[in-house]
């Protein structure tokens, strides 16, 4: 999707009376911005599977490499791009080390189901044995796994998805708990500690997990993990009206536009 920015000079600031605010609005409804905590952020406007954030993680499609432009990302009408999984295709990106923090973590996307019998995966560092982390769907149900070396945990929505609709989902964990988001909102929390443990030999997959099994069916877009746990309001998107949102470490300096579901 695209993305017009402005960063406002300081006379703008004094207008203002902003001086340490800046500001981005989507033009073709939004995109993620990368800051210094974004280990992996990936747009899918087209072309390549490119990673905009600092690590530039290769991604490598397998399968049918597809974009869907027809979904209207704001009240503009105005078409953003995301990816289309057709139940046989997974993005991989690898053995990517980078993607897997030890403290803490925020995996984050915007998701489509077409189909969501048995298990339907979104992002994933997992296999038989536990990797690292997967976020996921089970007949419906959103969860989030975490692997650390004081076991295996999750949390888990209690509302399916709904079909044909896009909503946006997030999982956290600051090293104390575990939480699932569900358009911005909590729906799901478990205590649980240690530092994440991956596995040698798994990849870190987009829309299945390493033995490319449980593909998803529908569409991805605005994939992002951190190696933060990001705050609830910067994982709520107004899905009303575009509303700035002043930057800082942990924030998000980018105007979240209405999501059209037509």
């Amino acid at each position: 999707m695209g993305l017009i920015k402005w960063q406002y000079t300081s006379l703008l600031y004094a207008f203002f009376i902003l001086p340490t605010i800046s500001i981005g609005f989507a033009a073709d409804g939004f995109e993620y911005l990368p800051d210094e905590s974004t280990l992996g952020l990936w747009h899918f406007d087209g072309g390549d599977i490119v990673d905009t954030s600092a690590n530039k993680v290769k991604g490598e499609v397998e399968g049918k490499a597809a974009w869907d432009a027809n979904q209207d990302w704001n009240k503009e009408n105005k078409p953003g791009k995301s990816f289309v999984f057709d139940g046989n295709t997974v993005i991989s990106l690898g053995e990517a080390d980078v993607l897997i923090p030890k403290v803490e973590i925020t995996i984050e996307a915007w998701v489509y189901p077409e189909d969501l019998t048995g298990w339907r995966l979104i992002f994933t560092n997992w296999d038989g044995p536990p990797g690292a982390y997967h976020l996921g769907v089970q007949s419906g149900i959103t969860k989030f796994h975490i692997n650390t070396d004081k076991g295996t945990a999750f949390a888990g929505a209690t509302d399916a998805l709904e079909l044909e609709q896009w909503q946006h989902v997030a999982g956290t964990y600051d090293s104390n708990q575990i939480k699932l988001y569900i358009d911005g909102k909590e729906v799901g929390s478990t205590n649980h500690g240690g530092k994440l443990a991956g596995a040698a030999g798994f990849d870190v997959i987009i829309g299945s997990k390493n033995t490319r099994q449980f593909k998803w069916k529908g569409l991805i877009d605005e994939v992002r993990i951190s190696d933060i746990a990001r705050e609830a309001d910067v994982l709520s998107p107004n899905l009303d009206a575009p509303q700035a949102v002043e930057y800082s470490e942990f924030t998000l300096p980018t105007v979240w536009g209405s999501l059209k579901n037509e």
